[in-house]
């Protein structure tokens, strides 16, 4: 198959279907399209291959009151879990309580997206709410395995170089998506189309998130190219992870880069 580059964060697959599959180079991208064919099967029947107890279950009225701390004690500790380029994830690790996000929240060519329970009704909340304000946002990516990781990871070195590939795209292992409360988020006003670019941030449709993505419990992980000194990765608009909405308005309000905010709240002493 021919790979045509557009621009320097996004290729698009030419011939594989009527439609297409596109695929962005990010800290989370999609995998290559025999990857995501590889691990379908997987993904109708994760209920049965998980590794991690279920989170537990919190009413809107708990939610709404609870500080972060009060959170980190009742939630499962994944939720909350550093993972970066030194802190990673099992290779066996997968979420019991995967779901299927409805398709009309996926981006065209991207269905079946899959996240854990209380991180795929929020992010359900949020595109439902910026849609209301007029704003479309769709679902690119979501949960990867380890070993999608490990295939999407090695096509990206062959594509960018090992160097530029661990600027946006992690080893397996150390990816937020392996979480299963990480999910691209990405308009079709981007200009190639429903692509991971950087100018999304710049864009209505990504000022919307990075404005409102906390009020639904994400924060971004990757929020500006001056944060790449401390996370390693490049500028990622579109990458937000579930942290609950307590943790993500203490986070919002903190101004700090995700991965110092999540430590912090590692060593802070239970109240």
């Amino acid at each position: 198959m021919d790979i045509t580059s557009i621009g320097r964060r996004s290729w698009v697959l030419v011939g594989v279907g009527a439609a297409g599959i596109a695929l962005a180079a990010c800290g989370g991208t999609k995998a290559p399209p025999e990857v995501r064919v590889a691990t379908a099967a997987a993904s109708a029947s994760v209920s049965q291959t998980s590794a991690t107890p279920a989170a537990p279950k919190a009413t809107a009225a708990t939610v709404a009151s609870q500080t972060c701390a009060a959170f980190a004690q009742t939630v499962d500790p994944y939720v909350l879990r550093v993972v970066d380029k030194q802190r990673g994830l099992p290779a066996d690790y997968r979420p019991s309580d995967l779901q299927t996000i409805d398709d009309r929240w996926a981006a065209p060519g991207f269905p079946n997206e899959i996240m854990r329970a209380q991180a795929a009704s929020a992010i359900v909340e949020m595109l439902s709410a910026a849609q209301a304000q007029g704003v479309t946002l769709r679902i690119r990516s979501s949960f990867r395995s380890y070993a999608e990781q490990q295939r999407t990871f090695q096509f990206w070195i062959g594509q960018l170089g090992e160097a530029q590939a661990r600027r946006e795209s992690a080893p397996p292992g150390n990816s937020e998506h392996q979480l299963g409360t990480t999910a691209d988020v990405i308009s079709a006003n981007s200009g190639t189309g429903w692509e991971l670019v950087e100018q999304f941030g710049a864009l209505p449709e990504g000022k919307w998130v990075t404005a409102h993505a906390h009020e639904f419990g994400f924060a971004i992980s990757y929020p500006s190219t001056e944060a790449e000194a401390v996370t390693g990765y490049v500028w990622e608009p579109w990458h937000v992870r579930y942290i609950g909405k307590a943790c993500a308005a203490e986070w919002k309000s903190s101004g700090l880069v995700l991965v110092r905010f999540l430590e912090r709240l590692a060593t802070a002493p239970a109240r």
